[in-house]
């Protein structure tokens, strides 16, 4: 099996118990699974040798089965399904489990991301492409960001209707999810106009003001192209007729960039911040991007001191 099946397992029973629920309590409930995930750097292992393969690898390993082990172990009969969107995929999970609930699918939710660097060839891959930093450290919004740095984590959330919940942290207002489509400068290039066509549609959708948000967790990489693309469509959308600074920041600096689970590990952050009332710094943060003029002119403040 997965060590991050196993690890699933655990962190998904924390989650029920830490929302105030015992886990036989949501025995044969219409609960759903959603896991954002990607490739199992532990498959080639138990594969190397033709006379130890015994099968399971398959069910052990197979990204469909993430969810679905947890739906078996736990008894839940709601959606089961893995989702692959890369670096975005366990906030598309939490997406479509928010939809779920709404829409009658499913009465709770556990959304779960995950990422384990097991094998040095994948990372081996990242660097090839360029997307890694070769100082190690992960300097988003800063002029030194040459890239990230990988790392992991394995997040598990519960998710109710307000009023079903015994232990609140936080709300989801709204969630929507789109695509770039063709982009001339190739697959890999991000597209700030669509980030921040996104981030329009969903807060309409929801009646929110953007400039009423006071601190915005930005995916921030420290890439070269990922930066300055994400932070320009955040200052064309989020800084208009605001009366002080958008706070931002990025968890990247802190723990790496958790690829798959990346997302959640953000949600994470902004809820421990609710709950203590502090935002965490940002490390690595000296010299603001020159790419990025909001940076320049104050009209974003990265949080770099606690």
């Amino acid at each position: 099996m997965d060590p991050q099946v196993r690890i699933l397992l655990e962190t998904t029973y924390e989650a029920i118990v830490d929302a105030g629920y015992g886990a036989d309590e949501l025995r044969g409930s219409d609960t759903g699974v959603y896991s954002g995930g990607g490739l199992s750097e532990s498959e080639e292992v138990w594969n190397e040798d033709p006379d130890k393969i015994n099968g399971y690898a398959i069910t052990g390993c197979c990204r469909s089965m993430f969810p679905n082990r947890i739906s078996y172990v736990f008894d839940f009969k709601g959606p089961s399904y893995a989702v692959d969107t890369a670096c975005s995929s366990s906030l598309v999970a939490m997406v479509q489990a928010y939809r779920d609930i709404q829409e009658g699918r499913c009465e709770a939710a556990i959304v779960t991301g995950s990422n384990l660097c097991l094998k040095p060839a994948t990372s081996l891959n990242y660097h090839r492409l360029s997307m890694l930093s070769p100082d190690g450290r992960c300097a988003a919004f800063d002029e030194s960001g040459t890239g990230y740095v990988r790392s992991e984590g394995i997040v598990s959330v519960f998710l109710q209707r307000r009023s079903a919940a015994r232990r609140v942290y936080a709300t989801i207002r709204n969630g929507r999810i789109n695509a770039d489509g063709y982009k001339p400068e190739g697959i890999n290039y991000p597209s700030g106009n669509m980030q921040r066509r996104l981030a329009q549609m969903t807060f309409e959708e929801a009646g929110l003001r953007p400039q009423d948000v006071t601190y915005f967790e930005a995916h921030g990489t420290g890439t070269k192209a990922g930066d300055p693309q994400e932070l320009n469509a955040i200052t064309e959308l989020f800084c208009k007729n605001r009366t002080s600074p958008l706070l931002i920041g990025s968890v990247k600096s802190n723990m790496g960039h958790g690829e798959r689970t990346s997302g959640l590990a953000s949600i994470a952050k902004l809820v421990v911040a609710l709950q203590h009332g502090v935002i965490p710094a940002n490390l690595h943060y000296k010299s603001p991007n020159t790419d990025i003029p909001a940076l320049l002119d104050g009209r974003l403040k990265v949080i770099n001191l606690l």
